[in-house]
């Protein structure tokens, strides 16, 4: 899951779990940030392990699905 955040930076990791109030969990997450001065790589990284992303810093959240998760999905709301 990728999540982008009000001050630009992006955290990418798996989802962990959400709470009512819409925060999320991201496991094995790794933050990016874009670099300000002129470097080989335009973003720098980092291993943050397990954060919590309240919902009002929220910006994106985007999820990776396989072809056969969304054909699953489909099926599934063709049954109910």
């Amino acid at each position: 899951m990728l999540i982008g955040i009000k001050d630009g930076r992006f955290f990418l990791g798996s989802f962990y779990c959400m709470d009512k109030q819409g925060n999320i969990i991201l496991q094995d997450a790794v933050e990016y940030r874009s670099t300000r001065r002129t470097s080989p790589s335009p973003m720098e990284h980092r291993a943050v392990g397990l954060i919590l992303i309240p919902f009002s810093c929220r910006t994106s959240c985007h999820a990776d699905c396989s072809v056969e998760d969304q054909l699953s999905l489909l099926s599934l709301k063709d049954q109910i």
